[in-house]
């Protein structure tokens, strides 16, 4: 018969082993924290040179915090740089516009893809997701000419198709696979009931997928917020130029003005990091529900 001594024993810990695992643990935790830093950093420089004097920012050896601080470069944005509301403002209608328009229709596609059976339906998700890797520059020529013909240059639902047709591939593959974590016993139920798939869709997945859905579309609306290169060349007028496009042709010939620059990017990119904390419960829901339902 085997002792408790023995039983015991034989579970014992080595004397290094916890040792051991404490400095693993500060090798994790010293490495994620160099990660943050790193990811932050410039983010922090850009919010620091933004309230720079422009001496400051040129200085040498380099000034890390503004001595002092000072706010006349957003100052100067409103009044030498008025357009850059309005660019934000652009910004804000084509993403948001596009952020309903997929959603509207990637929601119906993911949900035949992800729900319904048929013949051909993993093709289909194949050559969708095969579409979400075409990157955007090798489509600009053929999308110039035909929004051009249609007149569609310098006008939101121009950009608004655009990018609507950049990101609905990738929206499409991301809720179909969330709707299928739905429980289909919840769905055989409803059609017992005589539920048709449009009122299933509309009445019992919808409500189920709202991490989803809200998770999908930050997704969309920063890519599209983003988004550079077809804005530049579907919006060549200054007035209807995007946040990024605009920002990104203030430099002069013969000068660049950081202060202005980085103020101006702390502007545009508030909006989205204000989105990201309000909505931050439901992004990390959304993103984690699919192994949870």
């Amino acid at each position: 018969m085997t002792s408790a001594k023995g039983i015991f024993g034989a579970n014992r810990r080595p004397a290094g082993f916890t040792e051991s695992r404490k400095k693993s643990s500060r090798g994790f935790y010293a490495v994620a924290a160099l990660t943050v830093i790193v990811s932050f950093f410039p983010t922090v420089w850009l919010f620091l040179t933004s309230i720079k004097e422009e001496a400051d920012i040129y200085a040498w050896p380099v000034v890390y915090l503004p001595q002092p601080a000072t706010l006349e470069n957003y100052v100067n944005i409103a009044t030498e740089t008025p357009e850059l509301l309005r660019f934000i403002l652009n910004s804000a209608i084509v993403a948001t516009t596009t952020t309903v328009v997929i959603l509207a229709c990637g929601g119906l596609a993911g949900y035949s893809l992800g729900r319904l059976t048929y013949r051909g339906r993993n093709l289909i998700l194949i050559l969708i997701l095969a579409m979400s890797m075409f990157p955007p520059l090798a489509l600009l020529p053929s999308l110039f000419s035909m929004f051009l013909d249609l007149r569609l240059i310098n006008t939101y639902p121009g950009l608004i198709i655009g990018h609507t047709g950049l990101y609905l591939p990738i929206a499409i593959w991301i809720l179909s696979n969330f709707f299928q974590t739905v429980p289909r016993e919840i769905e055989d139920a409803a059609r017992v009931d005589g539920a048709s798939s449009l009122r299933i869709f509309w009445s019992i997945i919808l409500p189920l997928s709202v991490p989803g859905l809200i998770s999908t579309g930050l997704i969309v609306f920063v890519f599209s917020w983003n988004e550079f290169p077809l804005s530049l060349v579907l919006m060549s007028d200054n007035f209807m130029r995007t946040a990024p496009v605009g920002i990104s042709l203030f430099p002069g010939e013969y000068s660049f003005p950081w202060e202005i620059i980085s103020a101006a990017t702390v502007l545009t990119i508030l909006p989205i990091l204000v989105i990201s904390g309000v909505f931050q419960d439901r992004l990390i829901g959304g993103l984690t529900a699919g192994s949870g339902k």
